[in-house]
């Protein structure tokens, strides 16, 4: 039997010294740490610092300490005083932006400094163009020693995440476990008499273990043992990225650790547990219109079993954190915490992610700690967006850059300087045949405003129909956009009517920008398209399906194509002169 504790993909990395001449040379990647014009960056003060990149899944911002977040029922224990002490030691971004809101387009958009429809991984069915450059990628080219050690199945190598990583490694439940797990089912549907499960609902089975999966001790115990490695004199610094699951729904703190389900909610007495959260019938009717069913306080005690695993996780980021300074790293490392996209309770009438683009699910923490450049304790107000990140750790690192990045270092921002900025976010779903259309969803925020506007378009016609979907929606305002005042209605309740000033100014904004995106978009190389559709099944899951007897190969998804072909059409006919 093959079997393994967690997947391993390895790739050789460049020799610092080599790099170093090729940087001076002017040939190694053709950048420098901040700009294209040559390395090292005017701004680098001559230190190669170490990065530690930390992701944590599902995580809203309105749920962590540095935020204002107070838990109802135990508002004296702090939810996450790890980040917290972290934040007040360096810089807190108040108006940070995801790109959509799940999680493998959002990592893309982290690791490749590019919005989502610049790297072009919207769904599971497509990789990363190889003409793209990963952050991680970047570092290596540039001397550094690379690890990153994920727990979702969204961050499986075949999406392209291990490029540039000398190690890539899964801290999900072992091959051998999701065996043993699929033989229980299958036993139990032989003896009511039913056929063995299927390819498809085994890959139902590996997303549904994920979300009981409890992985925040394996990420760290491989993330321990690649700083134990490390030296603190070492001439070559290494850049770590760790990805945090454990918040992410099913809210189940108490398999976490005995008693975590009580830690912020002591005195529930009511039936709900958190298990099965996304699909309890109790919570909500899933026929459209959704209609919440879960009461008050019932909801509030599933929001403090969420709280309870932002803490979970918030104490193992505080290890790695102390394992820094106990090898007395912690000064000579940058560490950035972000998350990917939060998550809704009925803010906007539904819950989880990947439904819409409220600010519930975009809007994110990000903190940032520089040490010797960032000052303790700054709060930048000035919008950033997640695919900010990569530009600006390769800044402060003393990397070189990523020349395609679409976003920008946060360096000048953090200074009190710099251009004011706007986010784009999209989603979509269908699309499972040509005919059928696709369901688009698509956002913009600036400083002021907040736009969404969702869809359904045909890309033979070139038709698009305003998609009634959530209670918010209301048809007769005759436009493809909501428009929100973001200070007057930061909770994006109260769209804006299209005889507003305010509406039309929103929208000259937003379709100015996306202009300009439209044209940097078309200028960016891409490969054919057969070579952008990944592989249908993880390497994991084709393992399994091997030794389970299944015949078939990981080929790509032919519908992949059809998909692609309306994802590249639509967008811009709403801004139309």
């Amino acid at each position: 039997m093959m079997h393994f504790d967690s997947l391993r993909f390895t790739s050789s990395w460049v020799p610092y010294v080599g790099l170093v001449l090729l940087g001076f040379l002017g040939t190694a990647c053709g950048g420098g740490a901040s700009s294209v014009q040559g390395w090292p960056d005017p701004h680098w003060d001559g230190q190669r610092r170490n990065v530690v990149l930390i992701s944590i899944d599902s995580l809203r911002r309105d749920h962590v300490g540095t935020y204002g977040h107070k838990p109802r029922y135990a508002a004296d224990i702090a939810v996450s005083p790890n980040l917290d002490a972290l934040a007040a030691e360096g810089v807190v971004f108040e108006d940070a932006w995801t790109t959509s809101s799940w999680t493998l387009p959002t990592h893309m958009a982290l690791m490749t400094g590019l919005s989502d429809l610049r790297h072009g991984v919207e769904t599971d069915k497509f990789q990363l163009d190889p003409l793209r450059t990963t952050l991680a990628q970047r570092f290596q080219e540039s001397g550094w020693r690379t690890a990153g050690y994920f727990s979702g199945p969204f961050l499986d190598p075949r999406y392209g995440f291990d490029r540039g990583f000398d190690d890539y490694q899964s801290g999900m439940s072992s091959q051998e476990d999701f065996l043993a797990r699929i033989t229980v089912e299958n036993n139990k549907r032989a003896a009511v008499g039913m056929q063995p499960m299927d390819e498809l609902l085994i890959k139902n089975l590996r997303d549904r273990i994920s979300h009981w999966d409890i992985t925040s001790p394996r990420i760290n115990a491989l993330g321990a043992a690649f700083l134990s490695q490390q030296q603190a004199d070492a001439e070559q610094p290494f850049f770590l990225f760790l990805h945090y699951f454990d918040a992410h729904y099913d809210h189940i703190p108490d398999l976490a650790e005995k008693g975590l389900d009580v830690l912020f909610d002591p005195g529930y007495q009511g039936p709900f547990d958190g298990s099965n959260w996304y699909f309890d019938e109790r919570v909500m009717e899933f026929e459209k219109p959704f209609k919440r069913l879960i009461g008050d306080r019932d909801l509030e005690h599933v929001k403090a079993l969420y709280d309870a695993e932002i803490h979970w996780v918030d104490r193992h980021i505080g290890a790695i954190i102390k394992q820094l300074k106990d090898q007395g790293l912690y000064e000579s490392t940058i560490i950035m915490v972000v998350a990917d996209h939060g998550d809704e309770f009925f803010d906007h009438g539904s819950i989880g992610h990947r439904s819409t683009l409220f600010q519930e699910q975009c809007r994110i923490p990000m903190i940032l700690r520089v040490p010797g450049l960032t000052p303790e304790g700054r709060r930048v107000s000035a919008l950033t967006r997640i695919y900010d990140s990569a530009p600006t750790l390769l800044d402060y690192a003393g990397a070189n850059s990523l020349e395609e990045a679409e976003g920008f270092s946060m360096r000048e921002l953090v200074d009190g300087q710099g251009e004011p900025r706007s986010a784009f976010q999209r989603i979509f779903s269908g699309g499972h045949r040509k005919a059928h259309g696709l369901n688009i969803r698509d956002g913009w925020r600036n400083a002021e405003f907040s736009i969404l506007r969702q869809f359904r378009a045909n890309p033979e016609s070139h038709e698009q129909e305003i998609l009634e979907t959530l209670p918010l929606i209301v048809r007769s305002l005759n436009s493809p956009f909501l428009v929100f005042d973001r200070h007057n209605d930061p909770l994006e309740l109260h769209p804006l009517s299209p005889q507003d000033p305010r509406f039309q100014q929103a929208v000259a904004a937003y379709c100015g920008d996306f202009r300009v995106a439209e044209v940097a978009n078309r200028k960016l190389p891409k490969s054919e398209r057969s070579v952008l559709v990944g592989a249908k099944r993880s390497a994991e899951e084709q393992a399994v399906l091997d030794e389970l007897g299944y015949t078939g190969t990981s080929a790509s998804d032919g519908n992949a194509i059809d998909i692609m072909e309306m994802l590249l059409a639509p967008l811009a006919e709403p801004c139309a002169d």
